[in-house]
């Protein structure tokens, strides 16, 4: 009985073991699931919530900031590297942050890629300077004419202290200076009146005289480059007149008459071929088809003569460019363009509002009459050379016969 009884207790302990075991291994797994529950998943709490239109704004702000650097590099560092460098790394930033807001988890691809290409506008310059030889380096650039100082101006870049350019005209130099660079470069500015010794070209625009940069640094690299020849056709060398009859209608009961009341002139400067002059019926030839306006500062004036003697002469026109500009005694401030035939100063004005010269200003009876068109000019070949004897001085003369008392079919205005 009593080995019934423990065999009894035995089979129940085991049970109750079995169940307990049963019972902690069903639970456990539930413990666990709870405590995981409870805790954030790390890969939710890193991920920034996504901001689609602050996004964009960073992302603007970065590329502004990348575009910054790279202009300052551009300009040679001027801020120094360190500056561009910091720029570039706020541009960076700013795109990088922009990117974790618009997707959440960033596309490594994209964003390597943008990085990729900031690096390069902003840094690029500053890795040519490195990879270009030290040989190479010098430039010679924005060869250009101010023609408010009337100065050539140009740029010498490189990475050296200081240089020194020379302009010569066919071989022999005529202006010379030495610079400092600061930020790797160097503007140099030579006055046209320090150096100019004659037009680039004729009017076929053949040339004629070549004006020469050479630059050398003080570590003795070389550069050098010719100014653009037209740049440098500063001098007016012709000069031409024509002229045409303005006539009046007068009525006196049943009498008409027509009579010449004056002449409207006509002038071109420029460069055209010497064969160029006056014709009959007041005309000027210009075959050539080719006037080369020349953009310089002179003045011009236009008088006119009667055997030697000086019976008008208009106000002085001053030209600066192509414009030119002069005080009309009967319409106040006036100009025009040199670029082609210029109307001249008169005393009077037509129907159509032309000026002209009145015949009273200047008509001395029937006889030949010369207009001449005096021009000077403010640069001119010789201005350099103390003992030449070249004032700048160039005067055209347009001779006619003029008889304003004729029949009209008399009054042919032949040369004379």
């Amino acid at each position: 009985m009593g080995g019934l009884l423990d065999k009894a207790n035995a089979t129940k302990t085991e049970t109750v073991e079995e169940v307990e075991v049963t019972v902690k291994v069903k639970t456990k797994p539930t413990t666990v699931d709870a405590k995981s529950s409870s805790k954030p998943s790390p890969s939710s709490s890193s991920a920034p919530k996504q901001n689609p239109e602050l996004a964009m704004k960073l992302n603007i702000a970065g590329w502004v900031a990348i575009v910054v650097g790279g202009i300052l590099a551009l300009q040679g560092g001027g801020m120094g590297i360190l500056v561009v460098l910091g720029v570039l790394l706020v541009g960076i930033g700013l795109i990088v942050q922009s990117e974790r807001l618009a997707e959440g988890d960033m596309n490594v691809v994209k964003l390597g890629l943008s990085i990729f290409v900031a690096v390069i506008v902003a840094a690029g310059p500053y890795a040519a300077l490195v990879l270009v030889p030290a040989d190479s380096s010098m430039a010679l650039t924005e060869i250009a004419l101010n023609e408010d100082t009337d100065e050539i101006t140009f740029y010498v870049r490189g990475s050296f202290d200081s240089a020194t350019a020379t302009i010569s005209l066919d071989g022999e130099s005529v202006w010379s200076d030495t610079l400092t660079l600061s930020n790797d470069r160097a503007k140099f500015k030579a006055p046209l009146s320090a150096f100019f010794d004659g037009n680039s070209q004729d009017y076929r625009l053949a040339s004629m005289n070549s004006y020469l940069i050479d630059v050398t640094s003080d570590d003795d690299q070389t550069a050098s480059s010719e100014i653009t020849p037209s740049l440098m056709n500063r001098e007016i060398l012709n000069s031409g007149a024509r002229i045409s009859e303005v006539l009046k209608t007068e009525t006196s009961g049943t009498t008409t008459t027509t009579s010449v009341d004056g002449l409207i002139v006509e002038s071109i400067m420029g460069m055209f071929a010497p064969g160029e002059g006056p014709q009959d019926n007041g005309e000027h030839s210009m075959t050539n088809l080719g006037l080369t306006p020349v953009s310089t500062d002179y003045t011009m004036q236009l008088r006119i003569k009667k055997s030697g003697s000086t019976e008008y002469s208009s106000p002085v026109i001053t030209v600066d460019g192509l414009d030119a500009t002069w005080t009309s005694a009967v319409s106040g401030s006036k100009s025009g363009k040199t670029n082609g035939w210029l109307g001249l100063p008169g005393t009077a004005t037509d129907s159509l509002n032309t000026e002209y010269i009145q015949k009273d200003s200047f008509y001395d009876g029937a006889g030949c009459y010369t207009f001449e068109i005096v021009i000077t000019n403010d640069f001119y070949a010789g201005m350099t050379d103390s003992g030449s004897s070249s004032t700048g001085i160039m005067v055209s003369s347009n001779s006619w016969e003029l008889d304003f008392n004729a029949d009209s079919n008399q009054r042919t205005m032949e040369v004379c």
